[in-house]
């Protein structure tokens, strides 16, 4: 050991931990029981993530969508195991080179004692051990969270046209671009958190011999390597960030603009390279170490720069030399803006005419537009909706909660109408109602619709009916009335159970049924009741003896949870809206491609500046089946998806001739 002058001997003694004080027994125990906790904590994590998955697998494939839950599923498995390897590839050499050089560093003398320092040592490892195992588990997961990233990347389809800068085609920035960002933020996260363990290593154990912190230099070589792989990362980030100059906001113009053209895109390239030298220079550091100033220089000029080059050449550019000739210099690029938005949004086909307002009518216009004459609203959707409420309700229990606009064929004639869904509250029922027995397997559905032409009112200020009551009658036929699923639901019901369902009030007493379709997974077995049980935290599942062999569970049973489940990716409109045809209800759900990364294009309220109403999901209320159809064939991100998910989406032409009827503009495209 080092000879040490009794002044350095009483520094390491205050400069490190009193190790004599410590109570080795009551730190195992405490060190044992974090690891029953942790343990127990990642047991129950496991079981309910299992219980989840396989009844999330059972509804997808009750539904006929189980491959695409298996592509996510299977993909995020894949990621998170190549991101976990990976990291512990890093890790783990990182943590043993640490370790050993700690090891060969002289050991404490007086007044610490070298038994307790290897004690608390070998603490400190087990410690960091679980650190890297926590870290190996957070880097995994943040990697299975993109697969949504990951897939569009190595399944995009080409839009076919190029940005006018770079010249690539926009599926290079919508697609491939993202999946870049993703692994470039990923790696730079990995490095800078085993640089971080290796450094909080060495200041704890140079702690316990009483040092300042200090760093072995075979270590310092290890961060020297490792800095350069950080600086590659740097530059690769700088030049990565040229292409997202397309989505600058900076200036006038949403996209490239002469600042952006002349300053910044030139001063990310030279960063680029720049980055790439403190790189070299941090390598040769790495190989043979000469100090800090091969590391403190370089990267100081870095930072010089960045400031300069990123920030205050732009800012000066723009205020000093742009700002008083903004429309000179701006114009070919406000150009690109205009042009590329209204691509984006799909309104370069717009055409701009011009209608005196003259306040004339003639009885040729009149005899020229008869049909739209006839179907001038009178009603707006809010005072209906109270007169539905008012009228049509029958019982609390149950309510009108949306009025929808939308055409039907009536004795011929086509007339717009408005109708809304007659769905049950089961949180209006009396409290003496408020039963598990009612709410989950009495009261399990709504009940038929109103429905009223815009154009009519009756005596004393009421609506007209096209269909009312119940059961249902008037002159559109509405032979499955029921509604099992809706714009409102509790989480879950069991149907075709022992118990009849309510059905409707019938001028002698209640009217009951039992459930004859299709939607819900069958939940007869024990080993099925017990996951449901744990999925909703209800013991009532499995202790019931009302739930038979040809039970079903109902849950996800808003339009809005069905199709946004199976199909997360989509953008959905604001609301589903109700469409009674061949004899059923059903909903129809507009849904939407979107990204911000379509190159030029201005946001829509700092969110996507690319959209399309591409999809139309039909679901019916009975069964709670769920259909998509494509009404974009030609936009690339649904064909993206299409690839992703194949069989997943139907062309339009498959759907039904009785709902294409109905197909509409949504409400949200107008926005």
């Amino acid at each position: 050991m080092n000879d040490l002058s009794d002044f350095q001997r009483r520094r390491a003694g205050q400069q490190g931990i009193d190790l004599k004080a410590i109570d080795w027994d009551a730190v195992r125990k405490l060190f044992r029981w974090a690891l029953v906790i942790v343990a127990l904590i990642i047991l129950w994590n496991v079981l309910s993530r299992l219980a989840i998955f396989y009844t999330d697998w059972l509804w997808f494939r009750e539904l006929g969508y189980e491959p695409v839950l298996v592509k996510i599923v299977v993909t995020g498995g894949l990621l998170f195991t190549a991101g976990a390897a990976v990291f512990l590839a890093a890790a783990l050499p990182a943590f043993f080179l640490a370790a050993r050089s700690a090891d060969r560093a002289p050991l404490p003398e007086a007044p610490l004692q070298v038994s307790d320092y290897v004690r608390v040592r070998t603490f400190l490892v087990r410690g960091w051990i679980l650190g890297i195992a926590f870290l190996t588990f957070l880097f995994g997961s943040y990697a299975a969270a993109n697969w949504e990233t990951v897939l569009l990347a190595l399944n995009a389809v080409p839009f076919g046209e190029s940005d006018p800068i770079f010249g690539r085609d926009f599926s290079f920035y919508v697609f491939t671009l993202p999946a870049l960002r993703f692994l470039h933020s990923w790696l730079v996260a990995v490095i800078v958190a085993l640089g971080a363990i290796v450094l909080a290593f060495h200041n704890v154990t140079g702690r316990l011999r009483g040092e300042t912190a200090q760093v072995p230099v075979a270590a310092r070589r290890w961060l020297a390597g490792m800095g350069a792989a950080l600086f590659l990362l740097i530059a690769v980030g700088h030049w990565l960030g040229r292409y997202e100059l397309l989505f600058s906001p900076t200036g006038t113009v949403f996209g490239v603009g002469w600042t952006d053209d002349h300053i910044n895109l030139p001063g990310r390239t030279i960063m680029a390279v720049v980055a790439a030298v403190v790189a070299v220079f941090l390598a040769f550091s790495a190989i043979r170490f000469r100090g800090f100033k091969w590391i403190v220089w370089p990267v100081g000029a870095w930072v010089v720069l960045l400031v300069l080059v990123g920030s205050a050449a732009p800012a000066l550019m723009q205020r000093l030399r742009v700002e008083p000739s903004e429309l000179a210099l701006e114009r070919q690029y406000l150009a690109s803006n205009i042009e590329y938005t209204r691509k984006a949004f799909a309104l370069e086909g717009l055409q701009s005419r011009d209608h005196p307002a003259r306040g004339e009518i003639e009885p040729e216009m009149i005899a020229e537009n008869e049909g739209t004459i006839r179907n001038i609203r009178l009603w707006d959707e809010g005072p209906l909706l109270q007169s539905y409420n008012q009228i049509q309700f029958f019982r609390l229990y149950y309510d009108f909660l949306k009025v929808h606009t939308d055409r039907y064929e009536v004795d011929g004639d086509l007339r717009q109408v408005m109708l809304a869904t007659r769905e049950l509250s089961a949180n209006k029922l009396p409290s003496e109602a408020q039963r598990w027995v009612n709410r989950r397997l009495q009261f399990t559905h709504g009940y038929g619709v109103a429905m009223s032409p815009v154009t009519e009112v009756e005596a004393g200020g009421r609506p007209t009916f096209f269909i009312r009551d119940v059961p249902p009658a008037g002159r559109i036929p509405l032979e499955r009335p029921e509604i099992y699923y809706g714009l409102r639901s509790l989480d879950y019901v069991i149907a075709r159970s022992g118990m009849q369902e309510f059905n409707y009030p019938g001028p002698e007493g209640p009217e009951y049924t039992s459930y004859e379709g299709t939607g819900g997974v069958v939940v007869g077995s024990f080993f099925r009741r017990v996951l449901y049980a744990w999925r909703f935290g209800d013991l009532n599942i499995l202790i019931t003896g009302e739930v038979g062999p040809e039970s079903r569970i109902q849950y996800r049973r808003t339009v809005g949870e069905r199709v946004g489940t199976i199909a997360p990716f989509l953008q959905k409109d604001r609301e589903a809206y109700s469409v009674v045809a061949d004899g059923r209800v059903h909903w129809i759900q507009d849904a939407y491609t979107v990204t911000h990364r379509y190159p030029y294009a201005t946001r829509w309220n700092s969110s996507f500046n690319y959209i399309r109403n591409s999809v139309k999901a039909v679901v019916d209320a009975y069964d709670g089946t769920v259909d998509f159809y494509v009404y974009e064939p030609d936009d690339p991100l649904i064909r993206t998806w299409s690839a992703i998910f194949p069989g997943m989406f139907k062309p339009q032409e498959e759907m039904p001739e009785h709902l294409r009827e109905h197909v509409r503009v949504p409400l949200d495209l107008f926005t």
